[in-house]
Parts: C-alpha cells; sequence; structure tokens
C-alpha cells in the first residue's frame, strides 16, 4: 500500500487467530472425556482479517493491520490474505513469538472458545505507534476489531485519525467487564459506526430489547448497527427512527465470524455512498453465506456470488423499513 491518501481504502486493525474448529458434536466433552470427530476445520480468524476479506472478495481494497509471529500458521495466513487481495504492509511480523491460537468447540446449541494471545499481546502497542497512525489515516475508513486495555488512548487515537477526514468504525466485541467502563462509554461516542451483536448491546446498554439498545448507543453523528444472527439486523444513523432488514435464507453450517463478515460487507457498502437499508443487505448477504463452511471466511461470496445473491433479492420483501 502506498503512503499516499487513499479514500478508497479500508483498513482493518485488531487481532489475527488462526482458528481451530470443532463443530457440529452431539455434545460436549465432559473433563477426562475425549471425544473423535471429522467435523473440524481451520481458517482464519480474528474479526479484523474476516471482515478484511470480506470486503477485499466484493472488490473494496482492503488493508489488514495486525501482530503476527514467524510460525508456518502465520506465513500460510499470510498467503491466504495475498490470494484473498488483502494487504498486510502495515502490519508486523514479530519473532521470536507464538502464534495466536483460538479453538472453538460447538453443538448446534451452545459453543466454547478457548484462546492464546501469542503476538497478539504486542497489537496495541504496534496500532497506538505514531507510524501506524500516519498510515492509516491516508484510509477512507478504519475498522478496529478488538478490546482493548487501554479505552482513554484509543479514545484519542480515534479522534486523531478523524481528524484526518477518516470515517471509523468499532466491533466492540464480548468483555462482561465493558460495560462498567467509562472509557468504553467515552469511546462510543466519538465513533462513526458502531457495531455490536444483539446479546452484548443489551448487556452493555442493560436493557432488555435490541431497540432499547440502539436509543442508549445513538446520538446525532453515528450510526449504530446491533446484529440479530439469523433474524438480520437493526440500525440507526443520527438518532433517527431505526430500521431492520431481514437475515437471507441459507443452510447453515457454524456460525464463527460471520459477524465479521457482515461487518466487510456492511462497510463496503457504507464507502460506496450507499443508504443504511443497503448497507445493511449487503452486511446480511456476507454475513449470512459465511455460515455455510466452518470458518469465517471459509464461504464468504466473490463478487459473482454476491451480485447473483443480491439480485435474487431485489423485488422481494427484505427492507422492514422505519420501525415505530
Amino acid at each position: 500500500m502506498t503512503n499516499s491518501p487513499s479514500p478508497d481504502v479500508l483498513v482493518c486493525a485488531g487481532e489475527f487467530f488462526t482458528d481451530f474448529i470443532f463443530f457440529d458434536l452431539d455434545q460436549l466433552p465432559r473433563l477426562g472425556q475425549e471425544t473423535k470427530t471429522d467435523n473440524f476445520a481451520l481458517s482464519l480468524g480474528g474479526g479484523a482479517a474476516i471482515t478484511a476479506t470480506a470486503a477485499a472478495l466484493l472488490g473494496r481494497a482492503t488493508e489488514l493491520v495486525t501482530v503476527w509471529a514467524e510460525s508456518s500458521l502465520d506465513t500460510e495466513a499470510r498467503r491466504r490474505l495475498d490470494e484473498a487481495g488483502v494487504s498486510w504492509s502495515w502490519s508486523q511480523v514479530t519473532p521470536n513469538e507464538m502464534s495466536g491460537v483460538s479453538v472453538a468447540v460447538s453443538t448446534r446449541d451452545d459453543r466454547y472458545f478457548l484462546t492464546h494471545p501469542g503476538a497478539n499481546r504486542d497489537v496495541e502497542e504496534h496500532l497506538l505507534r505514531a507510524e501506524t497512525l500516519e498510515c492509516v489515516s491516508l484510509a477512507g475508513h478504519v475498522h478496529f476489531a478488538l478490546t482493548p486495555s487501554r479505552w482513554d488512548a484509543f479514545r484519542d487515537t480515534v479522534n486523531q485519525i478523524r481528524k484526518h477526514g477518516v470515517t471509523v468504525s468499532w466491533d466492540l466485541g464480548w468483555d462482561p467487564q465493558v460495560g462498567r467502563s467509562q472509557g468504553f462509554r467515552d469511546l462510543c461516542l466519538v465513533l462513526d459506526v458502531v457495531f455490536l451483536n444483539e446479546m452484548e448491546a443489551r448487556k452493555y446498554a442493560g436493557v432488555s430489547s435490541a431497540q432499547e439498545a440502539l436509543a442508549y448507543f445513538c446520538h446525532s453523528r453515528n450510526t449504530v448497527v446491533i446484529k440479530q444472527g439469523a433474524a438480520g439486523a437493526i440500525a440507526s444513523r443520527n438518532a433517527a427512527a431505526p430500521v431492520r432488514v431481514d437475515g437471507i435464507d441459507v443452510e447453515a453450517l457454524e456460525s464463527t465470524g460471520a459477524g465479521d463478515a457482515f461487518d466487510g460487507g456492511f462497510l463496503h457498502a457504507w464507502m460506496a455512498g450507499r443508504e443504511l437499508e443497503e448497507a445493511l443487505v449487503w452486511g446480511n448477504i456476507c454475513g449470512g453465506l459465511s455460515t455455510r463452511s466452518p470458518g469465517g471466511i471459509e464461504s464468504l461470496p466473490n463478487r459473482v456470488e454476491f451480485d447473483q445473491r443480491l439480485a435474487r433479492l431485489a423485488g422481494k420483501a427484505i427492507v422492514g423499513g422505519p420501525l415505530g
């Protein structure tokens, strides 16, 4: 990526993992018990990488900013990102460090994760460096996908990036301690787009519905998107009446990374100047189709398949419109 203003570039910044995914188990193993299964996949993980890949496959110029180790897992990840058209020239490779690894184990009703952060321990420091901020401030939009330990530092970073005319979004993920953090609330106030899933939104806001959560997070200068899985998504821009878009029909197999895939489709539309309803549709297509295979990127649509699915949706009553 060149060091010149690139308003069409989407930067995705955050942690990277190689995901080991065990899926569709009849039941989760108990302590002391071994379960053998053929339902296993190895995939690129971490919200930033999945979002960047989803947008790149639709034709968006994307840049992943993360930290890797020097392992064979990370080398293979960079090769796959190259194939998908995701640049990573602003990322850092840390020698003598282990890879970030996440293990997802799921039944049809529940799942759990085991995570080793590895090189991701250096991500915050890398993202806060002046050299990194100088690079990402050349993009059109910067999307963060991590839960930082220093909320105030990242609030200041977001403000610095936005001074260059760059819009900023964040997918905050789930951390039970976050809702009580003043730094978290302060950060939300300076973002252009806030992404949450419905469980996160309701728990962070301390409310019982997605619409109440929208009201909690919205203000006159932001867009809040609450993802509702197979049911679709609901959003509000500039505290206007919320709109809801239904999910797409798809035979889902495994949902790891689906929310991050949604972010990639939504942000590609957002950067193209599409209306909020359209952006939600684009997000739903990417998120929904990603669930056809285990892992966040294995069944993401390319532009041809995306356009075909979009054409199939044309004329259907998929947009709920403003909600009362």
